[in-house]
């Protein structure tokens, strides 16, 4: 099991009254799972990505990660765990536009203190992944929508990590790109073994993951498709 979520509830004080946001959610993520979260906007699926991905914590319920229990964990334990096992993906990217393309993509090694050789070698073979390769000195402005969302899926896997987290990943993106950026996301599942959980609101993205799963009010559905 690599990620197991247990009457997860979520609630934030808005005024006077709690607001909740996830009612109770369930979910398991087995190793060389391809799957989806769809859900319109507001529903809740970008709080449950954060709660997968440590960046907040739940108000209720247990989160199980690598078949160990890290409810509890302290802040700065579950950064180490982000840092070293989950890669995020963004809809707007995240890149530093005065880094070129290699240099946002060494990044994440550069926090876990890799040496510069090492770095610059992981990262050119993970551009090279993402058919990137001859781009690896431009810098973001100079680069295409479709070819900054490679560079920034090129960075998550960088740190070889046990889970990827997409949110909207191909939301920024016209049709045939974000399509482009799907197969991606397909062939390193297929092909290379990662774990991905894509959070979209688009469902023909989501029919295309091995599982899907549809958020409504704060609570998930998986027999939806």
């Amino acid at each position: 099991m690599m990620l197991k979520l247990a009457d997860i509830k979520k609630s934030y004080r808005l005024g006077p009254v709690d607001v909740d946001v996830l009612k109770g959610v369930n979910l398991t993520v087995e190793p060389g799972d391809m799957l989806s979260v769809v859900g319109t906007s507001g529903c809740g699926k970008s709080t449950l990505m954060n709660i997968m991905g440590f960046l907040d914590s739940p108000s209720a319920g247990y989160v199980y990660f690598e078949d160990k229990d890290v409810s509890h964990l302290t802040d700065s334990q579950l950064s180490i765990i982000r840092n070293q096992k989950i890669g995020f993906v963004f809809q707007q990217f995240h890149l530093l536009w005065r880094l070129t393309a290699l240099e946002n993509v060494c990044l994440p090694l550069l926090y876990r203190g890799v040496d510069t050789r090492q770095r610059i070698r992981v990262a050119r073979d993970m551009l090279a992944m993402v058919d990137m390769s001859d781009l690896g000195d431009r810098k973001p402005a100079e680069l295409s929508s479709g070819q900054q969302q490679r560079v920034a899926i090129a960075r998550a896997l960088s740190g070889t990590p046990s889970l990827i987290l997409a949110d909207e990943p191909t939301g920024a993106l016209d049709a045939n790109v974000g399509q482009d950026i799907m197969n991606l996301f397909l062939d390193l599942n297929r092909n290379h073994g990662n774990t991905i959980v894509i959070v979209t609101h688009n469902p023909n993205i989501a029919k295309q993951c091995r599982r899907a799963v549809r958020m409504r009010d704060g609570m998930l559905y998986e027999d939806w498709i």
